[in-house]
Order: C-alpha cells, then sequence, then structure tokens
C-alpha cells in the first residue's frame, strides 16, 4: 500500500469521526431541548457532551497530524463515556436519573457513538501505521 494511500484511508475515517462527531452532538443537544429539559445534571451533561463533540470534530477537521490524534482520543473518550452513561442509566440510575426504554433516538444515538468509536479508533490506528513508516 503506498503512503498516500494509507493516508487516504487515514483520512477519510477522520471525515468520517468528524460526521459522526456532529450528529452525536447533535443528538445530544436535541435531547437536552427536548425529554430531558426538566431533568437536572443530565440535561447539563448532555449539553456538555453536544458541546464537546462540536469541539471535538473542529479540531479534527481542522488537523491531520499531532492535533488530530489528540483529538481522536479526546472523542474516544467522550463517546465511551456517553456509551457507559447510557449503559449504566439503562441497567440502574446514573444521577438520579434512569433510561426507561430504548427510545428512537436513544438507539440511535447509541449506534451513531459505536460508528465514532470505530471511526475513531480506525484513525488513531492507521495513523499509527503512517507514523511507524
Amino acid at each position: 500500500m503506498t503512503q498516500s494511500r494509507a493516508f487516504g484511508s487515514a483520512d477519510g475515517l477522520r471525515l468520517l469521526a468528524v460526521g459522526l462527531l456532529l450528529v452525536e452532538g447533535g443528538i445530544h443537544l436535541q435531547q437536552v431541548e427536548g425529554p430531558l429539559s426538566a431533568v437536572p445534571t443530565i440535561n447539563t451533561l448532555f449539553l456538555l457532551n453536544a458541546v464537546g463533540a462540536g469541539l471535538i470534530a473542529l479540531v479534527l477537521a481542522g488537523s491531520r497530524q499531532r492535533v488530530a490524534m489528540l483529538g481522536a482520543l479526546a472523542g474516544l473518550g467522550l463517546t465511551l463515556g456517553a456509551l457507559v452513561s447510557l449503559a449504566i442509566s439503562r441497567a440502574d440510575t446514573l444521577f438520579d436519573y434512569s433510561e426507561p426504554t430504548l427510545r428512537a433516538a436513544v438507539t440511535f444515538a447509541a449506534v451513531v457513538e459505536l460508528l465514532a468509536v470505530l471511526a475513531l479508533s480506525g484513525f488513531v490506528f492507521a495513523r499509527l501505521r503512517e507514523l511507524r513508516r
């Protein structure tokens, strides 16, 4: 595989991750404005997730080298944190909140977050391969 082709792969994963992070943030923002608006603490965490996802997406969109790697790692932390929080709120309570059902928005968010984890991880591994050459 040529270096330009490997970079194209990493670049494609980076841009896919940007889009998925923006969707993740949009879903969280929509939930803050909708069903979670009256849920203390959780609504603030959802708002922070939306802002964080947007900022990380900007970092990933605007960089390709080490800063992009840091952005990808931040995106992984944010997204994995959201998935773990969802799992906790489904099984028990998190900050006095329990997710009662797998509503369409919850299911969509989980799928987007899983895809974001895959894209971000793929980008990190592709960039690491490039750096070894």
